[in-house]
């Protein structure tokens, strides 16, 4: 369809430096102009770009951006906050749940931790925007950080290791798949339950070997998208 195409230009526009947050696209008049397209080709296109949340429409003031797609190019690890750093987008982090557990078998072995050792859970979630993007569960080994609390993970953790704890991070083996949403991801994520959401299994490890996290990473396919380049 025509006015997808257009969406997805005007999607790559948006999320290039060519707009930031907060300015105006062009008029559509200009759109009109610039693709060759139907007034209504425009309109749908636009529509399109509200639903994914990315631009509004104001009264009397056109079409303004108000988010971008975070792209993670899959050669450096970084944070969420990173990623937008260049965006202007508004981040917050919200904690849902903090607690000490026991890990079960196959837990510990991830962590490549004794069964009787504790762990810390967290599971918090992400706006951007004030748009509910990106849901969390975060497993710690507790001997790793005996003087974490829940302020320590609202903000990027990333930052409080590297800078507070002073941990060297090598990087992170990284699973995707594509999954169906429980009731609790719904309802933080405000998505269809049939709808299905991108996961990503990821076990963080620093430079001396040792395993600092295991997180499974949950999120909206229109809110971030992942591209690598694979050489022959």
């Amino acid at each position: 369809m025509l006015y997808k195409k257009v969406m997805q230009d005007l999607r790559s526009r948006i999320d290039s430096e060519e707009f930031s947050i907060g300015d105006t696209l062009p008029t559509e008049k200009e759109l009109i102009g610039q693709y060759s397209v139907s007034r209504i080709t425009i309109r749908k296109a636009i529509d399109e770009l509200v639903a994914l949340s990315l631009v509004e429409k104001r009264q009397g003031a056109g079409s303004t951006v108000i988010g971008k797609t975070m792209v993670s190019s899959m050669l450096t690890l970084k944070s969420t906050k990173e990623y937008l750093s260049d965006s202007k987008s508004k981040l917050e982090y919200k904690i849902c749940e903090f607690a000490l557990i026991d890990p079960d078998e196959d837990l510990a072995e991830i962590l490549k931790i004794g069964m009787d050792e504790k762990v810390y859970f967290i599971r918090r979630f992400k706006l951007v925007n004030d748009l509910p993007s990106v849901y969390e569960d975060s497993y710690m080994p507790m001997s790793m950080y005996p003087k974490m609390n829940v302020m320590s993970m609202e903000g990027s953790k990333y930052r409080y290791l590297e800078e507070e704890l002073g941990f060297e991070i090598d990087g992170a083996y990284q699973d995707f798949d594509a999954i169906l949403p429980d009731k609790h991801m719904c309802d933080t994520l405000k998505v269809d339950p049939k709808k299905p959401l991108i996961q990503i299994l990821s076990l963080g490890v620093l430079k001396d070997g040792r395993i600092f996290e295991y997180t499974k990473i949950t999120s909206k396919p229109e809110t971030i998208s992942y591209k690598h380049y694979l050489k022959r």
